[in-house]
């Protein structure tokens, strides 16, 4: 045979760093949960015996990974991803990875059987548990190594099977076993898990109160925000999405079916209802967001009376001219915007108060507001009687607990969890019916002056207060028809239904004299403008509410039917 040396040049080989006589390693450790970290349960023992194995073999451990709590489930781990990041940047250099048992290394199963394998065929490392030494250089040991993946894989299915079943019959009994979402904590009780209302939830249920008075989510970001909540708009919206605050469990493990939860709510179920109904109407025409355009304030708010379809608007940038457009495809309802708006001023004046009728109004409003506020004065006076009394209590539990020692912690947590609950429902009926009621005449005045200006106010307002305007006179919106070119609406806040009423019906007599205090007496009192108490006839029949408060330099007026439509409110310029 010639000379086989000079056929060296062509040999092949293998791509795969040659570990066999290496014994350098890198060490991971792990424990699956917090609460084993944290009471160092088996870090340091696994630790322990894998130094033990090193030394006892001569094998240099080049670094330490892992030391906290990662899940097994998943490969995506911090400390893991670490790892085999240092072991590609050190290829050729590592031997081995250490670790106590194969399960702490993983329990994905069939990845786990493939990164193993990709480690030993491209960086030469073998997977080593020091509790269960298995030989991989040859296929028995690759193959035993393999078995035991697979035996933790199905483990960890075994106990994610009870685990779920667990927490299916939890959730079929109304008790919500996963985290809370925003606005709740989990508190132990007698060593009973509950689930109470935080500070950030008597936010949330303010912000649920606001939506249902037609506030965007945009201004409910802004007022959350100046009480110390920072949120964001797509959380807004799954929050006011989510049952859960209103006392509803929902979870796929129910299969579609909800359950009345145990947990307290924040909102009423009939109001979580409300709110995302006023969500789905705003959204019901598929118009993408965009900001709002100063020449198209009846967009969506204003529909087509033969479909029934939103308008929408367009510019025809050519001339500059804005046109509203009605959805439907073929229906061809295009209107100059400048014109639709002047038509809507002059339908605006319709519902404007008329001078002669000032005077009767601001007197009856006066009457009914003076009955009201001796109601309010009592029920304030009671909500404050029994504010202190629980203050005391709560002064008294804290001296018992902090100073004298003489309660618990458990009984002290118990007993404060009850009172802080009490309090919040006592501060918020306070701040209800104890709003500033000085100066009404002054809010009477504004009130009527506004009312009059009605068209004046619409017009030279931006659109953000237009739309205010639109929805509390017509909460359910207009109907425009194009082919005679006149509004008609199915529903008017009841107060400007009145005015409206009152205004076409009122006449002189003899001498030159209304008599609207006669008539505004008979409307009134058929209609519901007596601002009555939970148990009024009045209320029950028609929902009616008109509250006057102030807000900064600005005075707000409220006009709300309580049981037919959500209440709507309008920010009036301090010189009107």
């Amino acid at each position: 045979m010639k000379n086989i040396e000079l056929f060296q040049k062509f040999a092949k080989t293998s791509s795969t760093p040659i570990t066999a006589n290496m014994k350098q390693a890198v060490v991971y450790t792990r424990v699956s949960s917090k609460e084993q970290a944290d009471k160092n349960l088996s870090l340091d023992f696994q630790r322990k015996t894998i130094i033990e194995y090193a030394t006892r073999s001569g094998t240099e451990i080049l670094e330490y990974f892992g030391g906290t709590y990662e899940s097994a489930k998943t490969d995506g781990r911090k400390e893991f991803q670490r790892m085999l990041e240092f072991i590609r940047k050190n290829k050729g250099r590592v031997s081995h990875i250490l670790v106590y048992t194969l399960d702490r290394f993983s329990r994905t199963g069939g990845g786990a059987i493939k990164l193993a394998q990709d480690l030993r065929d491209k960086y030469g490392v073998t997977v080593f548990a020091v509790t269960q030494p298995t030989d991989t250089t040859n296929v028995s040991g690759v193959f035993q190594q393999n078995i035991q993946f697979l035996f933790s894989e199905f483990d960890n299915q075994l106990r994610k099977q009870r685990a779920v079943a667990g927490m299916k019959e939890k959730f079929e009994k109304g008790i919500w076993c996963l985290k809370p979402p925003l606005g709740y904590d989990v508190t132990k009780l007698n060593g009973e898990r509950k689930i109470v209302i935080n500070k950030t939830g008597q936010h949330l249920k303010k912000a649920f109160q606001w939506k249902l008075q037609g506030m965007k989510n945009e201004e409910i970001l802004v007022k959350l925000k100046s009480l110390g909540l920072v949120t964001y708009k797509q959380k807004l919206s799954q929050i006011f999405s989510n049952p859960f605050y209103c006392g509803i469990i929902v979870n796929k493990m129910l299969n579609g079916k909800p359950i009345t939860g145990t947990h307290p709510s924040i909102v009423s179920e009939a109001d979580f209802l409300a709110v995302n109904n006023i969500r789905k109407s705003a959204n019901k025409y598929g118009v993408p967001h965009k900001d709002e355009i100063e020449a198209l304030p009846l967009k969506v708010f204003m529909k087509c009376d033969h479909c029934s379809k939103g308008y929408t608007g367009y510019i025809v940038k050519k001339k500059n001219l804005y046109y509203y457009k009605c959805r439907t495809k073929g229906c061809n309802c295009n209107k100059n915007a400048k014109d639709l708006n002047n038509s809507f001023i002059s339908y605006l004046d319709t519902y404007a108060v008329q001078p002669e009728l000032i005077e009767p109004l601001y007197k009856l409003m006066g009457e009914k507001f003076d009955t009201l506020n001796l109601t309010h004065d009592d029920q304030l006076k009671q909500l404050k009687s029994q504010l202190s009394a629980l203050q005391e209590k709560i002064d008294n539990s804290e001296e018992s607990y902090f100073i004298t020692k003489q309660m618990s912690e458990e009984t002290y947590k118990k007993f404060m969890g009850k009172y802080s609950e009490e309090k919040a429902k006592i501060l918020d009926a306070m701040d209800t019916c104890g709003k500033d009621c000085s100066n009404l005449s002054d809010y009477y005045i504004s009130a009527l002056r506004f009312s009059m200006k009605l068209p004046t106010v619409w017009a030279s307002s931006p659109v953000t207060v237009k739309e205010k305007i639109q929805e509390t006179i017509f909460p359910e919106g207009i109907l425009y028809n194009y082919k005679n070119q006149a509004f008609r609406t199915e529903k008017v806040n009841e107060v400007f239904y009145h005015i409206a009423s009152l205004t076409s019906n009122s006449g002189g007599n003899e001498k030159g004299q209304t008599n609207t205090k006669v008539d505004l007496s008979y409307q009134v009192g058929m209609t519901g403008f007596e601002p009555a108490a939970s148990s009024s006839r009045t209320k029950r029949a028609t929902g009616l509410r008109y509250i006057p408060k102030i807000s900064g330099s600005k005075i707000i007026i409220s006009f709300g039917i309580v049981t037919s439509s959500p209440m709507a409110t309008i920010l009036l310029p301090p010189n009107l």
